[in-house]
């Protein structure tokens, strides 16, 4: 039996600019979501932490009639496509958190499906090649897809995404954040078709505002390096201000935010595709009592740096 652990990120500059070529910083946390393979008779995937609760499928002919189940498990039956061999397995997927929160839960199903199955299979890739297979899986299921969370999630740590596709790890950063996430009303898939349109029909606007969150990221990158909390904080209100006017957030990150600012908290921001979903600050005791009020779910956001690990198991 293979397990793979795959740390959760949150992305602290540069959602929905990064997937128009601006760059992003992103860094796991101490959530986690688990792929395990084991030897089976036919090919079956389960679990009982995902929407799919309980449930099980028969994945012998990757046929899947129930379209919200395809949906979900669209990312593993990829994954094993890509390696082009049938060795009939039972794929179990635990996860420390709810899919679909911003903590890129669905990029973790991937590089797990991934670093577990290639595993299964007896190849023994590095994280750079998991990072790679998993950003292709991705692809083909999603059409688009930047390779921020895939990588984040491979490779651990903060890493720091540039315009040209290529990224840098930033090493030890001695900042620590809260963080937690709200119900989401919006997908990110629908989230990236209203960016879209927005991009279509106010193109110059919409490049100036990416253009203003490329240069808050570049910034927040040094601010990091240097761990500038001070700095950092900052930028994150500015990064959601820029988030806001592209008509991503919701009123439920504003006011949390608005009030976190109110509150003397340094920084804190929307993460992920938005629409509801995780929200992030710098670390203060206050936040947490914030999002008990205001009824989100608290997380572990310490950050970690291993990236995706692989276990064999009796």
């Amino acid at each position: 039996m293979i397990k793979a652990i795959v740390p959760l990120k949150l992305t602290l500059f540069g959602e929905h600019a990064v997937v128009y070529g601006r760059p992003a910083i992103a860094f796991t946390i101490s959530e986690h979501l688990a792929v395990t393979v084991k030897d089976s008779d036919e090919f079956l995937i389960k679990s009982d932490e995902l929407p799919i609760k309980g449930v099980k499928v028969n994945l012998r002919d990757f046929k899947i009639e129930n379209e919200r189940i395809k949906g979900l498990l669209a990312y593993v039956i990829e994954a094993i496509k890509y390696f082009g061999e049938e060795k009939k397995a039972e794929i179990s997927i635990e996860s420390s958190v709810e899919p679909s929160v911003g903590l890129g839960t669905s990029a973790a199903v991937t590089v797990g499906t991934v670093a577990a199955y290639s595993a299964f299979l007896g190849k023994k890739l590095s994280k750079e090649e998991i990072a790679k297979i998993s950003h292709e899986v991705e692809l083909r299921v999603q059409g688009i897809a930047s390779k921020m969370d895939t990588h984040t999630e491979a490779l651990g740590g903060f890493v720091y995404f540039d315009e040209r596709g290529g990224l840098q790890q930033l090493g030890r950063v001695n900042i620590s954040f809260s963080a937690g996430y709200f119900r989401r009303f919006m997908t990110t898939a629908e989230m990236l078709k209203r960016v879209r349109k927005l991009k279509e029909k106010y193109s110059k606007l919409f490049d100036n505002l990416l253009d203003e969150i490329a240069e808050i990221t570049k910034m927040g990158k040094e601010a990091l390096i240097r761990s500038d909390e001070d700095e950092v904080g900052y930028l994150m209100y500015l990064n959601h201000g820029l988030l806001f006017s592209l008509g991503v957030t919701a009123p439920v990150l504003d006011n949390f935010v608005s009030t976190a600012k109110l509150m003397g908290i340094k920084g804190c921001k929307m993460s992920g595709g938005g629409a509801g979903g995780a929200v992030v600050c710098t670390r203060d005791d206050r936040v947490n009592v914030l999002m008990d009020v205001m009824g989100a779910r608290r997380i572990n956001a310490e950050p970690t740096f291993t990236g995706v690990q692989i276990f064999s198991e009796d």
